[in-house]
């Protein structure tokens, strides 16, 4: 093929993309398509939604999600050369920034895989684990409107975690995603945190799940893996400490072009379509303080979390509902049994609460929290445990350690935007020094320059400089 006609092939490869993204995006439900809906709440909307969304599913094999992908999971290239269009891809890309790097459609699909960018593979954003799901059958294994194109290593660190707000790292992908300790209270082992942009994506897509599959959730329920999401009931088929994740980040992340795009494809390409994503109002309707179940305490806490930053663990607490509350009292313990109050924060009808501590003398310690509501007549109830381990060096993480070809670099102060390292080896020799940017706590170094061997990474914050020992290893 000469340049003219390449030019020409690239052009229209862009423009039919292009028509098809824009004809997805633009589609709507059929007209009548949630007629059924009209009127009910809580429990019976969910089975009325259920019922909708079944009716004309024709589920599809495993290998026919490699086919799908390329047609509505793609967006334009921007980082490197190659295809017009890459996979658009949650562990990886950064909306609003520049992509660490993208996939071609089909060339680069797994595959095995060693490290990150290597390929992608299909994520089951509700693992197969939770309903004993096998690729080889069709149904929940199999349905796209949960399962993403992802980068295969970042998958496989997520495993069959559930997904939540991770307090301490112990892997950050390449776009900011995280898998490490829970930072909201009710959960225990590690937790995998999608960046914002993605957690309405995949938040709906669990609440789709839990609709579609509902008669089913009874027995998934009993599997180990799913014993922190989903409940073993028709409704509300959800635990509450995870339904109140789902809600929080269906509200943070509103419904996308990107979703809207995937959510028209899934009803060319299986014949149903996630209710939460045509009508997002729906969230609200099926899952809210009105119906049976689901308002239990005068106060409601939404989430209790904390996160480290330099010296301080930042506290924080929402609630809802806070009728006759007099105030909240944040109790201390270190061993998750015996509690002392360490402050008390007068009610003022607000939404948040937050209370700061110092942890200089907790470094290196696993620490548990737990708030306390005081009613106006001496009633209370306490919020779900929150725990987490202080690590010893409360300024910055460097990790892998060893490292290969990149290194992550987490600050804890999350004002610092761009900063300074410097690189020596033991003999003290400059090996690598650069000014970074630092995005949500989080730098990528390119490392590739480095051999194998011990190092010195030095990070300049606030005119302070702060010292890790390193490992390549590649």
């Amino acid at each position: 093929m000469n340049i003219g006609n390449t030019k020409k092939f690239l052009q229209k490869t862009i423009l039919v993309a292009f028509i098809a993204v824009s004809f997805y995006a633009a589609a709507q439900p059929p007209t009548g398509y949630y007629n059924n809906a009209i009127g009910k709440s809580c429990a019976t909307l969910k089975t009325a939604l259920k019922s909708i969304i079944t009716t004309g599913n024709n589920p599809k094999s495993y290998s026919d999600l490699w086919v799908q992908y390329p047609i509505s999971d793609i967006k334009p290239r921007t980082v490197g050369t190659g295809s017009a269009n890459v996979i658009y891809d949650i562990y990886s890309s950064v909306p609003g920034g520049t992509d660490p790097y993208q996939f071609t459609p089909s060339t680069n699909q797994c595959g095995t895989y060693n490290s990150e960018a290597d390929c992608y593979n299909r994520e089951h954003s509700v693992p197969l684990s939770w309903f004993n799901g096998s690729t080889g059958s069709n149904g929940p294994a199999t349905d796209y409107l949960h399962i993403y194109p992802t980068d295969g290593h970042v998958n496989g660190k997520r495993a069959s975690f559930i997904y939540g707000e991770v307090a301490t790292a112990n892997f950050t992908s390449l776009n900011g995603s995280k898998l490490g300790s829970s930072a909201n209270a009710g959960f225990t082992g590690n937790v995998f945190e999608p960046v914002d942009s993605f957690k309405g994506d995949v938040a709906r897509s669990f609440l789709y799940f839990v609709t579609r599959y509902e008669n089913d959730v009874t027995t998934f329920a009993t599997n180990v893996d799913a014993a922190q999401s989903f409940d073993a009931s028709t409704f509300p088929s959800i635990k509450i400490n995870y339904l109140k994740l789902m809600i929080k980040w269906h509200k943070l992340d509103p419904v996308s072009t990107k979703e809207k795009t995937r959510n028209n494809a899934a009803y060319s390409f299986q014949g149903n379509r996630n209710p939460f994503i045509d009508r997002p109002e729906y969230v609200d309707s099926v899952w809210n303080g009105g119906c049976p179940g689901l308002s239990v305490l005068p106060v409601n806490f939404v989430v209790f979390k904390g996160k480290v930053n330099n010296n301080l663990l930042d506290l924080n607490w929402q609630v809802s509902n806070e009728v006759n509350v007099l105030k909240y009292d944040l109790e201390f313990s270190v061993n998750g049994t015996s509690f002392s109050t360490i402050a008390s924060i007068e009610a003022h009808q607000a939404a948040n609460y937050s209370y700061s501590v110092n942890v200089n003398d907790i470094k290196g310690k696993r620490v548990y929290y737990r708030v306390k509501n005081v009613d106006k007549n001496g009633k209370y109830t306490y919020s779900e445990l929150f725990t987490i381990h202080i690590p010893l060096n409360t300024r910055f993480t460097v990790y892998p350690n060893p490292a290969g070809n990149f290194i992550n670099v987490q600050v804890n102060d999350y004002s610092i935007s761009s900063s300074q390292i410097t690189i020596t080896d033991i003999t003290g020799k400059v090996v690598l020094q650069k000014k970074i940017a630092v995005q949500n706590g989080l730098a990528v170094i390119d490392a590739s320059s480095l051999s194998n061997g011990t190092y010195f990474i030095q990070l300049k914050t606030n005119n302070e400089w702060l010292t890790s020992k390193l490992v390549i290893l590649k």
